[in-house]
């Protein structure tokens, strides 16, 4: 296929790991002479990198493979994806696609793209279209993506470690993704060096369970041994960790953060149920009690930081006096913020066997839970009204005149300033709750 010129266009549902991906795909493609299709202007290549997660991850991918192919009727879709290593056929049988992709290929894609070829004979479904979805080996390999850039962002994203070795009953992620395999130090720290010298102000360390990293390295390591071999090299940005399995957050890691003045004061971290039979028929390793003793430890080492929790509502095993124990457990942490998702059954696992709870009670649940999340949220934004954060300035925003950016503990803030602070990190003095955004004014300039 011949390239010059040629445009796609890249729908990414899903994580922030799904988005590194779709960055990599995109730097390749860009690399053998593809160009991001403008708004409005029909590509010649439509590229879907989807999520399975949840059903309704799995509804959002169908409907958009369907507008796009109602939109740009004969131009060829090329599916990829957890959805796509989980259920190729599904999606090769929806109308415009000619390809699938399993995660494994993503780092493969911008080749297949150019020479289509290898496509075939590879393996098909009942639909005739090429789907190529490789098996993951016992130990595969970390596919790494050195990544120079991330356009309209400020922020870098660097893939440190893929995969998962859990088994929580409800997950389809250690199928889709494999099992944990991380990027060896050195060049995760030669990384880094290359994302300074592009100008980047924040790196984010991501991974699908961060905190395993380095256990299937040779000698092995962890992400505490990490974080303290970046601490040997003052590098101009600040890092912020994504979400973590609450077990894995140990005291070695939180010394190594609390003595780093490049991290950001932010933890992400899935609670799923504050019920301990919920969290045993999920085959979750810890205790109510041992998340409560984590959070009151975090708020203790780091005053003022962001915490965040993912919550599972309607696990077919709540009964209603696990959920009374959740909401009693929510109460009693020092929360910022909740992402709530409704027990979504997904194939293959073991929690999918399970009677389920009857939809309307679930969405019930659900509800309760963002409410206390929004509730929670307003109080921790109210709290930080007279301080001063470091804001990474993002961009214009509303007013005209005034800038949007991020704050170290994670708040989205808006303050008056030109447009060449672009990028900068300001310390901001915060002075006024708007919605969920801070308002305040910058200290320097």
């Amino acid at each position: 296929m011949a390239t010059a010129n040629r445009l796609f266009r890249l729908l990414t549902f899903g994580c922030k790991l799904n988005q590194v991906d779709s960055a990599g795909m995109s730097q390749a493609l860009a690399g053998r002479g593809w160009l991001l299709a403008p708004p409005g202007v029909a590509p010649h290549l439509n590229l879907v990198n989807t999520c399975t997660v949840t059903q309704r991850a799995d509804q959002q991918a169908r409907q958009a493979i369907r507008r796009l192919a109602r939109e740009h009727p004969g131009v060829p879709i090329w599916v990829t994806g957890c959805y796509a290593q989980r259920a190729s056929a599904e999606l090769a049988a929806l109308p415009g696609v000619t390809a699938v992709l399993g995660n494994q290929e993503k780092v493969r894609l911008a080749d297949m793209v150019n020479s289509p070829a290898p496509l075939r004979g590879e393996g098909q479904d009942g639909a005739g279209v090429p789907a190529v979805v490789s098996d993951y080996a016992a130990n595969p390999l970390f596919q790494p993506w050195r990544l120079r850039s991330f356009p309209g962002h400020t922020r870098a994203w660097l893939k440190i470690q893929e995969g998962c070795s859990h088994q929580c009953s409800y997950c389809i992620v250690p199928r889709v993704r494999g099992p944990r395999r991380s990027w060896p130090p050195a060049e995760v720290t030669a990384a880094l060096r290359e994302l300074a010298a592009a100008g980047y102000q924040e790196v984010v360390l991501t991974g699908i369970d961060l905190g395993q990293y380095g256990q299937d390295l040779n000698p092995a390591t962890s992400l505490a041994g990490l974080v303290r071999r970046l601490k040997q090299t003052e590098f101009p940005f600040r890092v912020r960790l994504s979400s973590m399995e609450p077990q894995e957050v140990t005291a070695e890691l939180l010394l190594e953060l609390a003595s780093w003045p490049a991290f950001c004061p932010h933890f992400h971290l899935p609670l799923q149920s504050g019920a301990a039979p919920v969290l045993a028929a999920m085959n979750r390793p810890y205790r109510p009690g041992d998340f409560h003793d984590l959070a009151q430890d975090l708020a203790r080492r780091f005053p003022d930081a962001a915490l965040g929790l993912d919550l599972l509502a309607g696990f077919p095993l709540e009964t209603a006096a696990d959920f009374e124990a959740t909401q009693a457990l929510l109460a009693a942490l020092p929360f910022t913020y909740l992402h709530v998702f409704p027990f979504s059954p997904r194939p293959g696992t073991p929690a999918a066997a399970l009677p389920p709870l009857p939809g309307r009670e679930v969405r019930r649940r659900a509800g309760l839970l963002r409410d206390l999340g929004r509730r929670r949220k307003q109080a921790f934004l109210r709290s930080q009204l007279g301080k001063v954060r470091e804001v990474l300035v993002e961009g214009p925003a509303r007013p005209e005149g005034w800038l949007q950016g991020l704050s170290d503990n994670y708040l989205r803030v808006i303050f008056p300033g030109p447009p060449g602070w672009r990028n900068r990190r300001l310390l901001v003095r915060l002075h006024t709750v708007q919605e969920e955004t801070l308002a305040g004014e910058a200290l320097e300039g």
